[in-house]
């Protein structure tokens, strides 16, 4: 019997053991089956909190380590849906991923928001940037980054309206996750693009094409919220 299979056959059993339904004697038999199993095999309590963690994984269309823009729409969905997040390059292709870390159906939802929003921005910023006339590309570039940057912040001012917290039980899961199968993560410091000249207008625009993007709660919130969505691609 493989080592998964054990963590799933304990964790049955102690679900078992706290089952409402469960009689004293079905209780007691599955708690003490579940820890006879922990004790043969010896497992660990982190690869049981681990096991309650889903994962959801969404292809950031790059080449290269995403752009900080890129991490603070994860980090904006992510904490849309309490989950945590994490970039890395998925084997089998030649582009990197973002990889949404939570419990039930948290990280699909998140990576469907992003999804989502990623094309909405994709093509508001696309179309901010040719906009720009009698600029060098350099110019161009910074301004898209900046509308980026700003469009991502006002959607991330209005999901700090609905957005909840994760629970202690939760960021214990995530965390043992996170210890047993993303052992060496590296955090990320975000680059401040520098405003310029007339740069101030980009970040008017980035903000209100912002507040206006749409997302809409996964079927895990006990209630439907909107994030308000610019023009989707």
């Amino acid at each position: 019997m493989d080592r998964q299979r054990i963590i799933e056959k304990v964790a049955k059993c102690f679900a078992l053991a706290n089952a409402k339904g469960a009689t004293a004697n079905e209780a007691a038999t599955a708690l003490r089956q579940g820890r006879w199993l922990m004790e043969q095999y010896n497992l660990l309590e982190e690869e049981l909190q681990a096991y309650q963690v889903n994962d959801a994984s969404v292809l950031t269309g790059t080449l290269r380590p995403p752009a900080s823009w890129l991490y603070s729409l994860a980090r904006t969905c992510a904490k849309a849906f309490d989950c945590d997040y994490l970039a890395y390059h998925r084997a089998g292709t030649t582009g990197y991923s973002f990889k949404f870390i939570g419990t039930g159906v948290s990280p699909e939802g998140a990576a469907y928001a992003y999804s989502a929003l990623h094309q909405q921005l994709l093509a508001a910023r696309r179309q901010h940037v040719s906009e720009q006339k009698r600029c060098k590309l350099s110019t161009k570039r910074r301004r898209g980054q900046l509308f980026a940057e700003a469009w991502i912040s006002a959607v991330e001012n209005t999901v700090e309206r609905f957005a909840g917290s994760q629970s202690p039980q939760t960021k214990q899961a995530i965390t043992a996750y996170l210890a047993i199968h993303h052992p060496n993560l590296q955090a990320t410091k975000p680059k401040e693009t520098p405003v310029r000249g007339h740069d101030s207008r980009s970040l008017e625009k980035g903000w209100v094409q912002g507040s206006a993007a749409y997302l809409h709660q996964g079927v895990n919130r006990s209630a439907q919220a909107q994030l308000p969505g610019g023009g989707g691609k």
